[in-house]
């Protein structure tokens, strides 16, 4: 399955980044059909290992995918926390806040490679 054109990122195109969605994104009904259709394929210990990054990095991808903002956020079991979202928020977020406590943070850049 590919994401259906109608993903959220198309409803947020040319919106500021204080405008984007941020802290902790409703993973959409289509992100979870996509990862479990990805369940059959994949082995069992593989899947378990993948399965909470596919689910975070799919759900940003589904809100930002081809916006050209970077995104800096936290995984979680209930989907990704966004802490900062395009260039200015993130460079003041990495000022703000220590090293050593974003180095479990990911980043998105805007796009995902196909």
């Amino acid at each position: 399955m590919q994401f259906p054109i109608q993903h959220a990122a198309l409803a947020l195109r040319g919106k500021p980044p204080a405008e984007l969605p941020h802290g902790l994104l409703a993973v959409p009904p289509e992100v979870r059909e996509f990862i479990e259709e990805r369940r059959t394929q994949w082995s069992p210990e593989v899947f378990a290992k993948a399965e909470l990054g596919m689910l975070n990095l799919d759900t940003v991808s589904w809100y930002f995918d081809g916006l050209n903002m970077q995104v800096m956020y936290r995984e979680t079991p209930q989907g990704p926390e966004v802490l900062a979202v395009g260039r200015d928020e993130v460079f003041a977020f990495k000022q703000r806040v220590p090293r050593d406590e974003r180095k479990e943070l990911k980043t998105f850049m805007g796009y995902l490679s196909t």
